[in-house]
């Protein structure tokens, strides 16, 4: 427990340190989940977009799993675009080229990218996140969101993941129920159920 909490006080300050704009803890009956996200627009235009991520899991058995990803894209009006990520994680580190869609507005955002590893075992994944937080009252909305993550190789499915969370919005503070859900092997074989509330801030 005390090196949860150690990850958890290290994590918080590097994101004072990256001004991030957003940062999730959820807490689970498995593990804990930490989310940090930054995302920077460089023209008028809002075209070219650098969005960065971090995330982590540890466990009282002291298993702690790091990713980091830095996903540059460029954005048409048409709302599909190019992408290129770079990533290092707790399993190695790589780079992608995908083809993403984005659209936002007050209440609703959607982001879906499918790219392919650049590596000689040529893979594919699908990543995806969909928010939903329409209006309440003027000070409450509603707090949903799906994120998709898929990965394959030439064998077929390799490893999926599902993130849910619905709660509510106040203000740049979102809270509520949250499971994340992972699956492995070309028929999905269920591995990972850590359901659990979270809660979030806007920076």
């Amino acid at each position: 427990m005390k090196s949860i909490l150690v990850f958890t006080a290290l994590v918080m300050l590097a994101v004072i340190d990256a001004r991030s704009q957003s940062f999730e803890f959820m807490g689970g009956t498995e593990r804990i989940f930490v989310d940090v996200q930054w995302l920077e627009t460089f023209d008028d235009e809002r075209k070219w977009s650098l969005f960065s991520r971090t995330r982590a899991t540890a466990e009282d058995r002291e298993n702690t799993n790091l990713f980091t990803g830095a996903y540059l894209n460029y954005t048409t009006t048409s709302g599909f675009g190019g992408t290129i990520l770079g990533r290092i994680s707790s399993l190695g580190a790589g780079s992608d080229v995908g083809i993403h869609f984005f659209k936002a507005t007050k209440e609703w955002m959607v982001y879906a990218l499918i790219s392919t590893e650049l590596n000689a075992e040529r893979a594919y994944s699908w990543f995806s996140i969909v928010r939903f937080t329409p209006e309440l009252n003027e000070k409450w909305r509603l707090y949903n969101s799906l994120e998709l993550f898929s990965n394959f190789n030439k064998n077929g499915h390799v490893v999926s993941v599902q993130r849910i969370r619905a709660g509510l919005k106040n203000q740049n503070y979102q809270f509520g129920l949250a499971i994340n859900l992972s699956g492995l092997g070309p028929e999905y074989d269920p591995t990972d159920a850590n359901p659990g509330i979270f809660v979030r801030k806007e920076f």
